[in-house]
């Protein structure tokens, strides 16, 4: 049962040691796990973990759980910024079921998040956003594997005045530089798993953008499409009023459940041929208007 699984992984990344909780909880399962430690401001530790669920197939999935980090050194618990790990590791924990009840799962799955437990907080409006001690540019080169073509990134999206909402949104697809129309069966399954209609991000042209250009972004959610070539949607824990990072005491069970079961249900449903987006589309822009002009910005990620 997702619900939980969900409470698990909250139980375990609200601990002093939630790298350790989080192998306790993988232990024994169908998994593969790469842990990567990097340094960052004032020497301290940045973690990040990659699960790899390898079924030969040729398709990999990419579910990416973003965030500064999941605690601060300064609070007691886990904070709002913290959703992208909670979902991603839901996600990774209902997948892993599915396959020991011997469920076939149709795509690689490929889970990446950050368990840091401090993060640097930045200048933002209209509150201050929380990023990775090495630097957001830095730590997107390990949040993508390259080996990738559907790239799930989830983000906390609550410090901003537009996307304002009761359950998660979801963004269009971005992929090369343009924003491409989400294919309806995507729509179908938000309105499946939520009971209601879909609530869409607002993106603009400054979301595609680095985030040291002055302009606005409402997040991070949709960076990591410069260091991919895999099309990339946007999984937006939001709120119905702005609420900081850095702030404990904010978590929506019920929206935390609804987001990690529509991407367990969107796994189920990318077999080897159904796209996010309609590909006629995307080349019906590159033959009109041609490459777009923010691929540029775009650069590779680590594999």
């Amino acid at each position: 049962m997702i619900l939980e699984n969900l409470i698990k992984v909250i139980n375990s990344l609200e601990t002093k040691n939630p790298k350790q909780k989080v192998f306790e909880l993988i232990k024994g399962k169908h998994v593969e796990v790469e842990e990567i430690n990097l340094k960052g401001d004032n020497n301290e530790e940045v973690t990040y973990l990659r699960f790899y669920i390898k079924n030969s197939r040729k398709r990999t999935i990419e579910v990416l759980g973003r965030l500064g980090s999941i605690q601060l050194s300064n609070s007691i618990g886990l904070v709002s910024d913290a959703d992208g790990a909670i979902v991603s590791l839901t996600v990774l924990m209902e997948i892993l079921n599915l396959y020991e009840n011997g469920f076939d799962i149709p795509v690689n799955v490929t889970v990446i998040t950050n368990l840091s437990t401090n993060a640097r907080l930045i200048p933002h409006q209209p509150f201050y956003f929380m990023i990775p001690l090495i630097g957001l540019e830095e730590a997107m080169k390990y949040e993508v594997d390259k080996n990738s073509d559907t790239l799930i990134s989830i983000d906390s999206t609550k410090g901003n005045k537009t996307a304002k909402f009761k359950d998660f949104a979801i963004t269009h697809v971005v992929k090369e530089g343009y924003i491409l129309r989400v294919v309806d069966e995507i729509i179908d399954i938000y309105t499946r798993v939520t009971g209601h209609e879909p609530y869409f991000v607002p993106l603009t042209t400054g979301d595609l953008t680095p985030l040291s250009f002055n302009v606005y972004h409402i997040s991070t959610l949709i960076s990591p499409w410069m260091y991919t070539n895999a099309a990339v949607l946007g999984v937006a824990t939001v709120s119905t009023y702005p609420i900081p990072g850095y702030v404990t005491g904010v978590m929506d069970i019920t929206m935390l459940e609804h987001a990690s079961r529509f991407i367990v249900e969107l796994i189920k449903y990318l077999d080897n041929e159904r796209l996010i987006y309609y590909d006629n589309e995307l080349k019906e822009l590159k033959e009109k208007i041609g490459e777009s002009n923010l691929m540029r910005f775009h650069s590779g990620g680590i594999s």
